[in-house]
């Protein structure tokens, strides 16, 4: 990757609708150049359900960003998020030869071609493979078998596939918008991407992300994903509940939630709920506050609980949980996580190592840090870990090939507008 390339990423949340734009840096990470966030338009579940008001927002908030970073911009990459989305296993199996020898990458591409080949419903795509376990000659347990003597190859592989309506939709709303897609990363790997290290998904760990109106989960052991899911409630619905309770509006609920919420009733003086129903415009307390958020918040983590499934697995997770989201920074949030899921929790936001992260207020830019670290990791692998849908293979060759080419003769410019990767890739 040379230094100074650009990749922008847009994170197309429940809520709200976030871009960055970042450089790479001379160790290989990034630095953040500019960013912007507004309202989410027409989207609703990972979907475009108004196509023009939809479009009309990316093209408002692209417009954004370039002014905030200073380049032009034609492309990036997205999240694909909704209820859509699908966990599945798969297993694939090859023959290495007539007779034993070692086994090379290209026996592991293969396999994992044959895992990918897999019969899903016509409408969906595979957006994602990741091989969890090799066996070579019926000996399993492998995590890399090149250089292995065997015969015969075997993958388990989880994939995560996804609505082909519903990813053709979203990408048409952003070439509405006047723009092309450079990649796609569904959403909760693109935050792991950005807050889980290596260590942390080898030994066992649950990712938690509390989005707007949406809650996604993904659980990684032994350095693999294991599994993911996504619960049909979130921050939007605590501001709901507040409202509902104080008798007050949206807005003014969305603030007292951001500026004195609390989501765990054992941190403040206890108050009855009873009031709720015995006034007509119950006194705002911390008390009642607790009372109200602490319910809502407990049945998301229980219902994340219930569909991670066996305990035993919750149980082995050596890292425990990592809680992410705006929808969890409430006060009490980790604590009442560390009640449900019977494991210790720690929020993260960013990672320690991102350069400009003092511009990315609100602690809500895990996907759009994730979706451009994933882009950067991605165009120096011969296999991207998230394997986009056949009819842009196409697209991933060339990006790889722009983003290790030299540009200006491999010098940043000293002055002017900077090229966003896609422009420089056409001018090469």
């Amino acid at each position: 990757m040379i230094n100074g390339q650009l990749i922008v990423a847009c994170d197309l949340g429940t809520t709200a609708f976030r871009a960055l734009v970042s450089e790479t840096t001379e160790k290989g990470g990034l630095r953040v150049l500019g960013s912007g966030e507004i309202p989410s338009g027409g989207f609703l579940d990972g979907d475009f359900v108004d196509l023009r008001t939809g479009s009309r927002a990316l093209a408002r908030l692209v417009r954004m960003v370039e002014a905030a970073a200073e380049v032009d911009i034609s492309a990036f990459y997205h999240n694909i998020s909704g209820s859509h989305l699908r966990s599945i296993w798969a297993r694939g199996q090859v023959q290495i030869g007539p007779g034993p020898r070692a086994i090379e990458s290209g026996d592991l591409d293969a396999v994992l071609d044959r895992a990918r080949s897999l019969a899903v419903p016509f409408d969906s795509w595979i957006l994602a493979l990741n091989p969890v376990e090799y066996s070579v000659d019926r000996v399993g347990g492998i995590v890399d078998p090149r250089g292995r003597i065997g015969s015969q190859l075997e993958v388990r592989a989880h994939l995560i596939t996804g609505s082909r309506s519903v990813v053709r939709n979203v990408e048409e709303a952003i070439r509405v918008a006047g723009y092309e897609v450079a990649g796609r990363a569904v959403d909760i790997l693109a935050s792991a991407s950005a807050l889980l290290t290596p260590a942390d998904q080898e030994e066992g760990v649950l990712l938690l992300d509390v989005g707007g109106r949406t809650t996604q989960w993904a659980m990684f052991r032994d350095g693999h994903i294991v599994g993911n899911g996504l619960v049909p409630w979130g921050g939007c619905h605590l501001t709901s509940d507040l409202a509902h309770g104080l008798r007050i509006n949206l807005e003014r609920a969305e603030r007292i939630k951001r500026e004195r919420g609390i989501v765990l009733r054992s941190l403040v003086e206890e108050a009855s709920p009873d009031v709720l129903f015995e006034e007509e415009r119950p006194e705002e307390t911390p008390g009642l506050v607790a009372a109200i958020l602490e319910p809502r918040l407990e049945e998301i983590y229980v219902l994340v609980k219930q569909a991670v499934g066996d305990a035993r697995d919750l149980a082995a997770l050596g890292g425990g949980v990592v809680l992410t989201g705006g929808g969890s920074r409430c006060l009490g949030a980790d604590g009442l996580c560390e009640e449900v899921f019977g494991l210790p929790v720690s929020r993260r936001d960013l990672p320690p190592e991102l350069e400009g992260s003092d511009q990315l207020a609100g602690g809500q830019w895990s996907t759009a840090v994730g979706l451009s670290l994933w882009a950067l990791r991605a165009a120096g692998s011969a296999r991207p870990a998230l394997a986009p849908p056949e009819e842009t293979q196409h697209l991933w060759r060339r990006l790889r090939g722009w983003l290790d080419r030299p540009r200006n003769g491999g010098e940043r410019p000293l002055s002017g507008r900077r090229e966003n990767m896609l422009d420089a890739g056409r001018r090469l």
